[in-house]
């Protein structure tokens, strides 16, 4: 079983975690070992995971290194999903081998080492350190505690609410009346945000920034406070009736052309200084800021600290990073100044605020009861985001970087090119191959589309290099970003070959990330047991129907019971988004999340 794992990989093909767990769970007697994971977490609930591995006496090198692989990436997605006190592992501690194999735990995950010197897959304790200093106190820690398996404790299961969280998501979009908010959607390509004044949409801004190559937090903060106040001032100027009528047009045409998606930073800057100090007294004042935040958030505030968009500031060597990131944590205090007095800031995980918008949009329609299980989504753009809202209408206080869980154990030749390379399967932040953001993202098309039309259709492998699409740097496949970010075209390339070629190599591609989704759905279900089994899916990747149907088929090919919904127009039950829908340069797909971001901030004014 071992050997055949290893010559798949070897030949390039993957090995998905849930094939391993299931050959080895099938395991008997001799043939088997238990390590029994007990996940202790801050609300006092606990989690049994049984990791099952074969006998390791007499494994091979390659064998046991597999082995492994294989319980450290078990480990690894529970804390990415779950975080947690601390995990307690029971085993038979007479056993030496199955002994010194839980004893790496505390050196793989970093257990002893500063935030500053955890790579791989310690860099989810770090994560947990954070949130537990934001939840429990400053200076907790993770801990592994390695037990006999004698001493192992009852866990009864955690009781499953009964509360439904359908009213709550229908207050949310009501009441919207004598109000200004704003709605937030960050992602690692583009910024949408929306505000609403009165009930009506009075304005939608779309920016293109690249956070992964910010130094400074000041980098990341400052566009997002600016367009805030962009969106107020617009609003502000379009509802001001004491302006002169010439210096009202004047400041319209030129916030027509600071509302563009391509306007600059600084052109902006102007505008708003300029409309700010025309309107004086009139500015509107914003009763409440929603965020879609692409980070782990806990309690309004920035807590995770090591996704890709602060690579850029982890790697310098000119700041402390952890002072730094600390200006990021502390976003919503800056967001809260440009707020009346008595407002709100809303912080959540854009991939929650997926779950969120979708659960609030179906309880608005005739399916209301749709979502008394709670809503669990995802979006598939730049990386895989990941969204619960659980039944009683609440956004549970754990990590969920999904993003990072490791589905492939395999594919050998992908994981020898670095991270950077357009072909490899490593994660960008941590390293570590076969996670989720090289395989359910826009980063798995184009890896799929490299490797497989290099092999079956040469002709479009050389238009991606003659569209610019990809280029090569040294050894390297990369897609550019610089001068021009090419990741939104590449995409929309690929996209569109489906209906240019008819080709079952384009298909396939599709096809492809639907299966990575299965194999997600599977996993979250085990590790997080969302009362719901649905999926509402959101971003760029489903945005097309053809795409959408593909990834479907894909996914039953591999797991027959994946229920799975796409987020576009139809979403739109609302009276924000109904509106949203009307707009001729805008779509739902596009902004769905920012108005989402809005309902939050509504919530918010309630608690």
């Amino acid at each position: 079983m071992l050997k055949k794992f290893i010559e798949q990989a070897n030949r390039g093909e993957a090995v998905f975690i849930t094939d391993v767990r299931n050959s080895f769970s099938r395991l008997a007697g001799n043939g088997q070992q238990v390590l029994s994971c007990v996940l202790n977490l801050v609300d006092g609930s606990q989690r049994l995971f049984d990791l099952s591995v074969p006998a390791l006496k007499g494994l091979k090198k390659q064998e046991l290194d597999f082995v492994k692989s294989y319980l450290w990436a078990e480990v690894y997605n529970i804390l990415s999903a779950l975080g947690g006190l601390n995990l307690s592992i029971y085993i038979d501690k007479s056993d030496k081998d199955i002994a010194a194999l839980a004893e790496t735990l505390n050196k793989t995950f970093g257990i002893d080492k500063s935030k500053a010197e955890r790579f791989g897959y310690a860099k989810c304790v770090s994560v947990i350190d954070r949130m537990l200093g934001a939840l429990v106190g400053a200076g907790s820690k993770f801990e592994f505690i390695i037990k006999d398996i004698s001493e192992k404790p009852s866990i009864k299961p955690a009781a499953m609410s009964a509360s439904s969280g359908v009213e709550i998501f229908k207050s949310a979009a009501k009441n919207l009346e004598k109000k200004c908010l704003c709605g937030m959607d960050i992602g690692g390509t583009d910024i949408k945000v929306a505000i609403a004044v009165d009930g009506r949409l009075a304005g939608l801004k779309e920016y293109d920034w690249f956070p992964e190559s910010f130094k400074l937090a000041k980098q990341m903060n400052e566009p997002i406070c600016l367009l805030i106040r962009l969106v107020r001032a617009k609003a502000s100027v379009d509802l001001n009736n004491n302006l002169p009528c010439d210096e009202k047009s004047a400041l319209q045409a030129k916030m027509k052309e600071a509302m563009h998606k391509d306007a600059s930073f600084e052109f902006m800057q102007d505008v708003v200084n300029e409309a700010e100090k025309a309107i004086g007294g009139g500015l509107i004042a914003i009763d409440g800021i929603g965020l879609s935040f692409p980070d782990v958030v806990i309690k309004d505030k920035i807590v995770g600290g090591e996704a890709t968009k602060t690579r850029g500031m982890r790697e310098n060597t000119e700041i402390d990073y952890e002072t730094e990131f600390k200006k990021i944590t502390d976003l919503d205090k800056q967001l809260l100044a440009l707020c009346r007095k008595g407002g709100v800031v809303k912080n959540t995980n854009d991939g929650p605020m997926a779950a969120f918008t979708a659960a609030v949009e179906i309880a608005a329609s005739d399916s209301a009861e749709k979502v008394k299980d709670g809503v669990f989504a995802h979006t598939l753009g730049t990386e895989l985001g990941t969204g619960w809202v659980d039944n009683g209408g609440q956004i549970p206080e754990i990590p969920l970087e999904c993003y990072n869980f490791i589905i492939d154990l395999g594919d050998f030749v992908a994981k020898s090119y670095p991270a950077d390379d357009a072909r490899s399967i490593n994660n960008v932040n941590t390293h570590l191959a076969g996670t989720l953001q090289k395989y359910a993202s826009q980063s798995g098309v184009f890896r799929l589309g490299l490797k497989m039309f290099e092999k079956n259709r040469p002709d479009l492998y050389q238009e991606l290099f003659d569209k610019g699409f990809v280029a090569k740097k040294g050894d390297m496949l990369v897609v550019p970003t610089k001068p021009k970010d090419m990741r939104k075209g590449f995409l929309e390339h690929m996209m569109g070959l489906i209906e240019r070629e008819n080709d079952e190599t384009v298909k396939e591609i599709f096809r492809q990330v639907g299966v990575f989704l299965a194999i997600t759905w599977f996993e979250t279900q085990r590790i997080l047991q969302p009362q719901t089994e649905g999926r509402t899916l959101f971003g760029r990747l489903v945005k097309r129907k053809e795409c959408f149907e593909l990834m479907k088929a894909g996914a039953g090919s591999r797991q027959d019971n994946v229920q799975m919904d796409v987020a576009d127009s139809s979403i739109a039950n609302t009276s924000l988004m109904k509106q949203l829908e009307a707009e001729a340069e805008f779509t739902v797909a596009q902004f769905a999340q920012a108005i989402g971001s809005i309902y939050y901030a509504n919530m918010g004014l309630r608690e």
